[in-house]
């Protein structure tokens, strides 16, 4: 469940914007450190993992809209599930 948050929040936070504009890649980075940062070990870590968590999903879904619409498929992505791995080595 702790892995979904990032998600939820930046469902909340997009309502209806197609495109991912400043504000909203750094309200989910925010959220995404505050999770992260209990498991990573270090807050470089966590910056590095939320930040290739964020590219990714960028290059996956352009538009937020369609970010939102697959948050299921986002929790099981494995090149997402690499970031942890790259991160952490787990």
């Amino acid at each position: 469940m702790k892995k979904l948050l990032p998600f939820v929040i930046l469902f909340c936070l997009c309502s209806c914007k197609n495109t991912w504009n400043e504000d909203d890649k750094a309200s989910w980075k925010e959220a995404c450190m505050e999770n992260a940062t209990r498991w990573a070990g270090s807050e470089a870590k966590a910056k590095t993992y939320c930040e290739c968590v964020l590219q990714k999903m960028i290059l996956k879904y352009p538009n937020e809209n369609d970010a939102l619409e697959h948050l299921d498929q986002l929790m099981t992505d494995s090149s997402l599930l690499g970031c942890k791995k790259e991160v952490v080595g787990n």
